[in-house]
């Protein structure tokens, strides 16, 4: 690339083992895995990686990533002070051995002082380890399971994946009065986050799981699990990218929509797939921190900015929060100085950064490194203008 998520059924503390496992089972360059994070002269630039999908089930998501990220720099010009920063993207292709063996190169041949990763749960996590060893700040750019506390080089501009679906599980339950739920979801890192995370906050809310069913990453044709879904007061969706609109798409195709409700986590029906379903996406509803209707200065400034650059860009919690991560990053070397370049003292700078994101207010939870955001619940609408989401409350 120019300067300028995966299968697994484990969870917690079992996924942070197997991404462990896939990153050290790529050969590390360099220093044999050793800090390498340094001082570096004030007038070189500070070169942050930054891992995308470009390909893979996920890869409709880099170029805009990429390109929101980069203007968020632009609008300074590329420069903190007197010191230049250069992005070097690297594609992470939906997979985290991929993304390890990228992580490898951006710090070993191109000297990277923190990584901007993923756009992937699995992805993200096996990076985790490599750059906690290697003293190299991780920022993740939007929602990913919470294994990367584990970390304390890593931080999120974004909640966990299952901080939403949490809080809707409860909504589901206490003010949608669902009394019972049947959970699919991608067999996944994601996919297992989010259902957990539902089933939760539905179950304490006095709702009941009637079945679980999970498909594969990058299931194109969802027949055989609908299927199997048993009747229920809602369907709770966990599925983002290509297999959320095969998904949406199919379940209003096969009539499981004309019988049961369906609700999700936010890739669900995020903007950037709603064209792409279509019709089907009318009326289902989601949990997330973002949406693009949102009335606040800082969201009018991301969209603005990125239209001015492409009339037909599609605002997103993934360009919304590439955006916000160049936000964070700008105000962390600002504050770290002339130690932006130390490692653990830029990891630092960014876990306490304090922004406006186009969702509202950032920061980060100092013990997580998560960041703490609103959960808002909103439904898919039909207007002459297309697909649009109508936020209809903010969950507490």
């Amino acid at each position: 690339m120019t300067s300028f998520l995966a299968s697994g059924r484990l969870r917690g503390r079992g996924l942070i083992a197997l991404a462990a496992a896939v990153a050290g089972s790529v050969v590390l360059a360099g220093c044999g895995g050793a800090a390498v994070s340094e001082s570096k002269s004030s007038d070189e630039p500070i070169k942050i990686g930054v891992l995308l999908p470009y390909t893979g089930p996920f890869g409709l998501y880099g170029k805009p990533m990429e390109a929101a990220l980069t203007a968020r720099l632009k609008l300074d010009d590329f420069k903190v002070g007197d010191r230049s920063i250069e992005l070097v993207f690297e594609d992470e292709a939906t997979d985290p051995a991929t993304a390890v063996s990228k992580a490898n190169k951006l710090v070993d041949q191109d000297g990277v002082s923190a990584v901007v990763c993923c756009a992937t749960g699995a992805a993200t996590l096996a990076v985790g380890p490599i750059l906690a060893e290697r003293g190299i700040p991780q920022l993740g750019p939007i929602p990913n399971p919470d294994g990367l506390s584990e970390f304390a080089t890593a931080a999120v501009a974004a909640p966990t994946a299952g901080h939403d679906a949490g809080k809707l599980g409860t909504y589901a339950a206490t003010d949608l009065d669902y009394r019972s739920a049947v959970i699919v979801a991608s067999d996944f890192a994601y996919g297992h986050e989010v259902a957990e995370n539902f089933k939760k906050g539905f179950t304490e809310a006095g709702g009941s799981i009637v079945k679980e069913v999970y498909a594969p990453l990058g299931t194109s044709d969802f027949a055989s699990y609908l299927s199997q879904l048993p009747d229920a007061d809602v369907v709770f969706a966990g599925f983002a990218g290509a297999d959320a609109i095969r998904f949406v798409q199919q379940y209003d195709k096969f009539g499981v929509k004309a019988k049961m409700p369906l609700i999700g986590h936010g890739p669900l029906v995020t903007e950037l797939v709603l064209n792409q379903i279509g019709p089907a996406a009318v009326g289902v509803g989601a949990a997330f921190y973002y949406s693009s209707t949102l009335d606040n200065a800082e969201n009018e400034r991301f969209i603005s900015t990125m239209k001015a650059a492409n009339p037909d860009f599609v605002p997103s919690h993934f360009t919304a929060g590439a955006w916000a991560s160049g936000s964070v990053l700008l105000d962390a070397i600002e504050r770290a100085g002339d130690d932006a370049t130390d490692g653990e003292k830029l990891a630092a700078a960014i876990r306490s950064t304090k922004i406006e994101a186009p969702w509202g207010p950032l920061a980060f939870d100092p013990d997580t490194g998560y960041a703490i955001a609103p959960t808002y619940y909103y439904t898919v609408e039909s207007s002459a203008t297309g697909l649009s989401h109508k936020i209809v409350t903010e969950i507490p």
